[in-house]
């Protein structure tokens, strides 16, 4: 009825009324938005071609705003100023972390270099010693009670072994001297070079050869009898690539170092001990430990030299005793029947027997027990690993076969009869070859210095469960260590005429001859130490 067009009265005689209804539709059609829009403006186009111009304007009005409120804001002075916190005097930052500075003189003895270090424990820096003229490394100790109570057992295991190592010939740590310094302590230690890990990186995770497995393995081995000396009966429980160090970059001596998770046997400190990669069974069981727990760790360090990647890599503690199972089996049921942590990776049966839990919630896939072969990931009869040894002097199956006996006789899961450090300097893998000073790569590079970084231990109250001096357990502890140090028959697979095997047995002599009195001396090894260097270049075994 009002509109023009379908009614003819409104057609012949427009009127007032008419003006008005055309008014009113002009005000609605305002209000309606019109049926289409500019296709620039679209959402679609501009989150899909012009997606890039609207980053850019999002991010023009995201600054302007941030300048504009930055403008408003008056500058900070004595009086506007918040109270910030301050720590130790203002030489500590909020993580009990002394605040380093390039440069500054501690003692005005110390110039500090640069920091080259840092850890659950704190930090460690690179200095000069103005008073010796020589570089050392100083690991400066958080400012807690609950470090500085760890550091202190640390300092009297380190001050115990330079005592029976006054001659640095076994492979440890020296530590210098110790002092205090604006509520710090800090150990002063020699400087070393980078470690093991490092040293992986640098061959692009590929592994060094055999014969420098052979140096390295020499060595700890030596290192692991030391500790085992009664006197000193020093469990490390954190041995692993990063906590051992060259001396140099380019020679072969190397270092361990990092005690600060270490305990005497039968005055265990801590529960949570041993990198994941290198723990022993016992310790992912929550069984008892002892000295056995380092050899265990330094077979699954020598199988990561030589290939280049961790033998075992669990993500948690589950999947790394899963991985174990995958190379060597179910544990023996005795080991699993006395176990508090059994029964989070396994299941007992009906008929006694143990099989590996299986866990819905996880969804990796495990091989079968015992079906990933050593004798496969060291490559024995393909070339070593990845077939990159093939045709290599000192790489034959039959250096391949006496490397893979030690490092199963070093993974034994009881720790009963797993190899002790004794007779695993006897093992026919230290039988000298003929290629020992075979070149097989060029590389020479180096890193810079490192030291006492990557420490696992931890932080919570200390504890011991040591008997009392005199205690009927410190004495089967002590007949422990005589026996995991000692022994006097050696086994009929062991062969003693390598050069490291006579270097290793002429300090086992010093050794016990200082603890026990007496050592049946082998023919030749004390001209031979006295004629031969055991240091060889890093770059002729790569």
């Amino acid at each position: 009825t009002y509109c023009s067009t379908c009614n003819p009265v409104l057609r012949m005689n427009p009127g007032p009324a008419h003006w008005n209804v055309l008014s009113d539709m002009t005000i609605l059609q305002r209000r309606i938005p019109p049926s289409f829009r500019d296709p620039a403006s679209a959402p679609l186009r501009k989150l899909s071609v012009d997606l890039i111009k609207t980053y850019k304007h999002i991010n023009e009005v995201y600054y302007t705003k941030k300048k504009r409120r930055a403008q408003q804001v008056p500058p900070e002075d004595s009086s506007t100023k918040k109270e910030r916190k301050v720590y130790n005097d203002g030489y500590d930052d909020d993580n009990y972390d002394y605040i380093v500075k390039n440069g500054e003189k501690w003692l005005d003895r110390y110039e500090i270099d640069s920091l080259i270090g840092k850890g659950s424990f704190g930090q460690v820096v690179k200095a000069y010693d103005h008073h010796e003229q020589e570089w050392v490394a100083i690991k400066i100790i958080k400012n807690k009670k609950a470090f500085l109570n760890q550091a202190q057992i640390e300092l009297r295991l380190l001050e115990l072994m330079n005592k029976h190592d006054t001659e640095m010939k076994y492979y440890i740590v020296h530590l210098k001297r110790h002092f205090m310094f604006r509520n710090h302590l800090c150990l002063v230690f020699e400087l070393l070079s980078y470690n093991l890990y490092d040293l992986l990186r640098n061959t692009n995770f590929r592994g060094v050869s055999l014969n420098l497995t052979r140096k390295f393995a020499q060595q700890l081995c030596t290192a692991l009898l030391f500790l085992a000396t009664p006197e000193l009966s020093i469990i490390h429980c954190d041995l692993k690539p990063e906590n051992i160090l060259l001396c140099n970059p380019k020679r072969s001596a190397i270092k361990i170092v990092d005690f600060g998770s270490s305990c005497q046997l039968g005055q265990r400190i801590y529960q949570y001990i041993q990198s994941r990669f290198y723990r022993s069974p016992e310790v992912l069981l929550g069984m008892p430990y002892d000295l056995a727990i380092d050899m265990w760790s330094l077979g699954c360090i020598l199988v990561e030299m030589h290939t280049g990647e961790p033998l075992f890599s669990g993500s948690n503690e589950v999947d790394q005793m899963n991985k174990i199972v995958e190379v060597l089996g179910v544990p023996p049921s005795h080991m699993l029947d006395a176990a508090p942590k059994a029964r989070k990776y396994f299941d007992k049966l009906s008929d006694g027997l143990w099989t590996v839990k299986k866990n819905k919630d996880i969804k990796k896939e495990y091989k079968p027990p015992a079906t990933r072969r050593l004798h496969e990931i060291l490559g024995v009869e393909t070339g070593g690993p990845g077939g990159r040894r093939s045709g290599e002097p000192g790489h034959a199956p039959c250096d391949y076969l006496k490397f893979k006996d030690l490092i199963l006789r070093m993974l034994d899961y009881d720790p009963k009869s797993r190899i002790t450090p004794f007779y695993a300097l006897q093992h026919n893998f230290f039988k000298k070859t003929t290629d020992e000073g075979t070149n097989t790569s060029s590389s020479t590079s180096t890193s810079p210095a490192m030291d006492h970084s990557h420490s696992t231990s931890t932080t919570s109250s200390v504890s011991s469960s040591g008997g009392s001096s005199g205690s009927s357990n410190d004495n089967r502890n002590y007949r422990y260590s005589n026996r995991y140090y000692n022994s006097a028959v050696t086994h009929s697979d062991y062969e003693m005429t390598s050069p490291q095997v006579h270097i290793a047995l002429y300090n086992c002599q010093a050794l016990h001859t200082h603890c026990c009195g007496s050592f049946e001396s082998y023919p030749g090894i004390s001209d031979w130490y006295q004629n031969n260097s055991m240091c060889s270049p890093v770059t002729d075994y790569i």
